[in-house]
């Protein structure tokens, strides 16, 4: 059921004046470990939650965010026939246990050769209007924790992109790289990619560490660091274990409270700039 909280922002900026926009956001970072797939997961589960059509796309190899919503990913990979022009993004993407919430499943076994794609741009142009086409609000891609060729394809697909941020050591040097590479992305498109906002992750308040480290990346970037803070949160990672977004497996724990206010102020932000 959706929650409360979420109710106002049903429909949202992608609804207004009845013309849908496509909104499709990168969710991008070279370290592992730092949420990236759980933010994917459970970002798009509120979303879909706040009446919003979503689609995740799973172009991590390890395939996480299709285990994390209990999909199971034809082998090949249906990015083979994506690409090759064989199928469409909707008769491939998949049904999950939220309402209004698909994936486009990522590859069956780790080391599945992904990377071999060729990164032409005339087919990188033609995928996203065959997004564009589709009936999606939201597009949400779960980027490898790489600086690589498919974290480069979601960048050419992306509008915007959310750089997740782990509250720990060498985090502004992972930042600094990440953002070296979206200036990169950049460099020859009509259309600028969006930095949606840095997310600090995995943030504890009993460890001075932790706080050091949010204060520092505000400090540097005070414009765009999110409101929305993710705390550690056994109930995430127990969730993901079960092939569940937090919403339906733990729904009043914190890690819950967290994304459902994540994607209140993204959804809020949109609204804010429709107008």
């Amino acid at each position: 059921q959706l929650p409360d909280t979420l109710s106002p922002l049903r429909g949202g900026a992608a609804q207004e004046g009845n013309s849908r926009m496509t909104q499709v956001l990168a969710i991008a970072s070279q370290k592992g470990g730092v949420g990236k797939t759980t933010t994917a997961i459970n970002l798009g589960s509120y979303l879909a939650q706040a009446g919003h059509e979503t689609l995740i796309i799973d172009l991590d190899p390890q395939g996480n965010a299709t285990s994390g919503l209990s999909v199971r990913s034809p082998v090949p990979t249906p990015l083979s026939d994506l690409w090759g022009g064989q199928s469409k993004w909707q008769k491939l993407a998949a049904p999950t246990a939220i309402p209004s919430l698909a994936l486009f499943p990522g590859p069956a076994r780790s080391g599945e050769p992904l990377e071999g794609f060729s990164l032409r741009s005339a087919r990188i142009a033609d995928l996203r209007a065959e997004l564009d086409a589709a009936s999606w609000d939201h597009v949400i891609i779960d980027s490898p924790p790489s600086l690589g060729p498919l974290t480069s394809l979601s960048l050419a697909w992306a509008d915007a992109v959310l750089v997740p941020v782990q509250c720990e050591y060498f985090a502004m040097e992972g930042l600094t790289q990440m953002l070296e590479l979206v200036d990169r992305a950049n460099q020859g498109r009509s259309k600028p990619l969006e930095i949606l906002g840095i997310l600090l992750t995995l943030f504890s308040e009993t460890h001075q560490l932790s706080v050091e480290v949010a204060t520092e990346v505000r400090k540097y970037f005070p414009r765009e660091v999110l409101e929305t803070i993710i705390p550690r949160d056994i109930a995430l990672a127990e969730a993901t274990s079960h092939g569940e977004p937090v919403c339906r497996y733990a729904p009043r724990s914190r890690g819950a409270w967290a994304y459902l206010n994540l994607a209140k102020e993204i959804l809020a932000n949109e609204c804010a700039q429709a107008r």
